[in-house]
C-alpha cells in the first residue's frame, strides 16, 4: 500500500509540474523575439528561475535551505562546479538568484518543449563522449564568460547513484583557467533522496540543502594546475556534502 500511495502522489505531482510547464510556455513563445534585443538571455534566465521556484512549491513538503549565496554577489563571472544528484538540481539552483548558463547533456536538448526552452536560455549541449562536442561545448562556455556570464558544470559527468561524490573530469577546472576566472563549488544534499537516479517516484518530504563554497582563485595558475585543482574542490566539496543533513 505504501509503494502505491507514493506512486499516485507522484503522479499528482507530476500532474502539478506539467501544469505549471503548460501555463509558462505561451509566455516563452510569445517573449521569444526579445532574444534579439537580449544577447546574454537575461530576461529568459530570470523567467526560467522563476519558473524553477515554481515547480519547487508543487510539493509544499519539499523544503530549500541556500548557504552561502552572498558569495556570488561580487566578482562574476565564475565557473560554478556542482555535484551531480538528481533532475532536481537545476530547481535546487534557481534558489541562488545568480545568472548562469548550464552545460548539458545534447539528448534533453532533444525533448520536446523542454530542449526548445533551453536553447532559448542560452545553456549549452554536449554530446558525452564525443571529443569534438566537448571541445565545443567548451568554447560557447569561453564565450559566455567573455561577456560577463557565470556557467556551471557538473563535473562528475553523471548522476550520482550512490550519492557519494564521484570523481571529477577536468573540463571545467581547465575552463576557469584559460579563463582566468573563479571556481566557485556547489554542494548540493537531498536531490537525489526526493528523486533518485532512473525513478519517477517523488518522496513525499525532502529537504534540499545548497551550499556554496568559498571561491577557488585561478589567476596565476596554468593548465597543467588543472589536475591538482580539481582535486583540492573535489575535496572541498567531499568535505562540506558529509558535513550537510542526510
Amino acid at each position: 500500500m505504501g509503494r502505491a500511495r507514493d506512486v499516485v502522489r507522484s503522479a499528482g505531482i507530476w500532474a502539478g509540474i506539467a501544469g505549471v510547464v503548460a501555463v509558462a510556455v505561451p509566455p516563452m513563445v510569445i517573449g521569444y523575439p526579445l532574444v534579439l534585443v537580449d544577447p546574454n538571455r537575461a530576461i529568459s534566465d530570470w523567467y526560467f528561475r522563476t519558473l524553477g521556484k515554481a515547480l519547487a512549491r508543487v510539493n509544499p513538503r519539499w523544503r530549500l535551505h541556500v548557504e552561502g549565496k552572498e558569495k556570488l554577489a561580487h566578482g562574476a563571472p565564475f565557473v560554478l562546479v556542482v555535484n551531480h544528484q538528481s533532475f532536481a538540481d537545476l530547481i535546487a539552483m534557481c534558489f541562488l538568484d545568480h545568472p548562469t548558463k548550464y552545460l548539458g547533456k545534447a539528448s534533453v536538448f532533444e525533448v520536446p518543449v523542454f530542449g526548445w526552452a533551453l536553447r532559448i536560455a542560452g545553456e549549452v549541449p554536449v554530446v558525452r563522449g564525443d571529443r569534438d562536442s566537448g571541445r565545443g561545448a567548451l568554447e560557447s562556455l569561453g564565450r559566455w564568460l567573455e561577456r560577463g556570464v557565470s556557467v556551471a558544470l557538473f563535473p562528475e559527468g553523471t548522476r550520482s547513484e550512490s550519492g557519494e561524490i564521484g570523481e571529477f573530469k577536468l573540463g571545467a577546472f581547465k575552463l576557469a583557467i584559460a579563463h582566468r576566472r573563479p571556481i566557485v563549488p556547489i554542494v548540493l544534499a537531498g536531490a537525489r533522496e526526493l528523486l533518485p537516479k532512473g525513478s519517477l517516484v517523488f518522496k513525499r518530504e525532502a529537504d534540499i540543502h545548497v551550499r556554496v563554497l568559498d571561491p577557488f582563485r585561478t589567476d596565476d595558475l596554468t593548465i597543467d594546475d588543472a589536475p591538482r585543482l580539481a582535486r583540492e574542490v573535489r575535496d572541498a566539496m567531499v568535505a562540506a556534502y558529509r558535513d550537510l543533513p542526510a
